[in-house]
């Protein structure tokens, strides 16, 4: 399979990121949406809606874009331990799909990466904890490269709803590597 070429403005993004930032994922991407779940819970378990027309982000602005959803897939990564703990899925980016991720078993840390040059975070680096211990969907937009890592020892479950049908032919799809030095992002655990 042959994955899309980073763009022009993409590598510029990626080369001037050494002297931009310190890649700890403290930043706040624009265009990213974090949506935090509510459980409603009684004696038999819980019931949370993942997405909704008309939902609101946490920064109160509307999360779904008008377009359409085209797919939902689940992905399963097993739960190794060590530091940083493995494996680690990343990056990969697409120039017109959104994805909107759920970790809905285990915890995973999120790493976005702005690479589109007009962005006015471009270069920035964002990280979140998603998963049953912080149950939020996240909405990635095309051009943020996006990862996760498996936090703890149980498997993360990733149920991922986009707005691109999967192409084998011709995927809207190109790949990082996980430990691409223009980004630079530390993927080890603090105080395991």
């Amino acid at each position: 399979m042959s994955w899309i070429p980073l763009t022009d403005g993409m590598t510029r993004v990626l080369d001037a990121m050494g002297d931009a930032n310190d890649s700890g994922g403290h930043a706040r991407i624009d265009g990213v949406k974090v949506k935090t779940l509510v459980k409603h819970v009684d004696s038999r378990g819980f019931f949370t809606e993942q997405l909704k027309r008309g939902d609101l982000d946490d920064a109160g602005e509307l999360f779904i874009p008008a377009q359409p959803f085209a797919q939902m897939s689940r992905s399963v990564v097993y739960a190794r331990g060590g530091n940083p703990p493995e494996p680690i899925k990343a990056f990969h980016w697409h120039h017109r799909q959104w994805d909107y991720w759920d970790v809905v078993g285990g915890n995973a840390r999120v790493v976005l990466v702005d690479l589109r040059d007009e962005s006015p975070t471009a270069g920035a680096v964002q990280a979140l904890t998603i998963g049953e211990d912080s149950p939020r969907v996240v909405a990635i937009p095309p051009r943020v490269a996006h990862g996760y890592q498996c936090l703890g020892l149980r498997d993360v479950h990733l149920v991922y709803y986009v707005t691109e049908p999967y192409c084998r032919e011709a995927p809207d799809e190109g790949r990082i590597a996980w430990d691409d030095p223009r980004i630079g992002f530390d993927w080890r655990v603090e105080n395991i």
